[in-house]
């Protein structure tokens, strides 16, 4: 039971850190896009960190569907 507690626990940290270190990826990549100049030349870029920022937000909503089921008692794949 202890066991079981301190792998839930420690589940949880690992999945809190991982949310922070996304916060700050977003925050990041936002700040990326808008301290681009305005330049015709600098399109191609920011799109770029449109498809990043995407990318992101799909990875968020990945890892709170996995947060979800674990708290269910889910067991997951790496595999899909």
């Amino acid at each position: 039971m202890l066991g079981q507690l301190y792998y839930v626990k420690r589940r949880d940290i690992m999945v809190e850190k991982i949310k922070q270190l996304l916060d700050t990826l977003e925050q990041e990549i936002t700040d990326g896009y808008n301290t681009l100049p305005e330049y015709d030349k600098n399109t191609e870029g920011k799109g770029y960190i449109n498809l990043a920022q995407n990318t992101l937000y799909e990875l968020q909503k990945e890892i709170e569907t996995l947060e979800q089921g674990l708290e269910q008692g889910k067991n997951f794949s790496l595999l899909g």
